[in-house]
């Protein structure tokens, strides 16, 4: 998927960070933001808050004392009436520096098809109908859910 990438900005310590995240962001979809930081020369507190549908979302809350960090934090956004953005902020502070960055992502409601597979296109009265389910998101990629429930509706046509 595509990626926002905020470049990295040197400050009068030398810091240099960088925050990857997605450019657009699937609901109910795994996703990453990762975070970089290097030439570090204190201990500092590392914080990433994701603000949508009306909540702040703690993604991390981390005291980092190595000069060079590289971390990647999981998240998923649940699904909303609307497509909206949301808005990451990262926070780095220490007792000798502090900076904060705030992006906008897109975020879209994710979607997905199933497919309902017979082994033959006509039945017989009588006959075992053998199907599978299959669940795709919009890119045709296979979606390992459950099928929470079946509805199976037989019709009987009187000969005619």
């Amino acid at each position: 998927s595509e990626r926002n990438f905020v470049p990295g900005k040197p400050c009068k310590h030398h810091l240099v960070y960088m925050v990857l995240v997605p450019f657009l962001i699937h609901t109910n979809v795994p996703e990453k933001v990762c975070i970089q930081l290097t030439h570090l020369n204190e201990s500092v507190t590392l914080s990433a808050t994701l603000e949508y549908a009306g909540e702040n979302r703690s993604l991390i809350a981390d005291v980092v004392s190595e000069k060079d960090v590289f971390k990647c934090v999981p998240f998923t956004l649940p699904k909303s009436n609307s497509s909206s953005s949301a808005f990451l902020t990262v926070l780095v502070k220490g007792p000798m520096l502090e900076f904060r960055s705030r992006k906008s992502v897109l975020v879209k409601n994710s979607k997905s098809l199933v497919f309902v597979q017979t082994d033959k296109p006509i039945y017989k009265p009588g006959q075992t109908v053998l199907f599978r389910v299959v669940y795709l998101d919009e890119n045709f990629h296979p979606l390992n859910r459950l099928v929470s429930m079946l509805v199976i509706k037989s019709s009987v046509r009187g000969k005619g």
